[in-house]
């Protein structure tokens, strides 16, 4: 996957930011990342409850490499 390179005025406002801002990005993006895997592993796996859906995310996050 390509990403597309900011925009000068997104980098200033990142570099504007206080740790506290960024914390909250930060968070909001991996809320956001946990979302979407668990929707994922829903699809997969309709007949799983919620607690095996939790683990396996679990497992993934775990797993997970950059």
């Amino acid at each position: 996957m390509k990403l597309e390179p900011l925009h000068p005025i997104q980098i200033a406002r990142f570099r504007a930011m206080s740790a506290e801002e960024k914390w909250a990005v930060a968070k909001g993006l991996l809320g956001t990342a946990r979302a979407t895997r668990r929707a994922a592993i829903r699809r997969k796996h309709p007949d799983w409850a919620a607690e095996q859906v939790e683990r396996e995310l679990a497992r993934e996050i775990a797993c997970a490499r950059t």
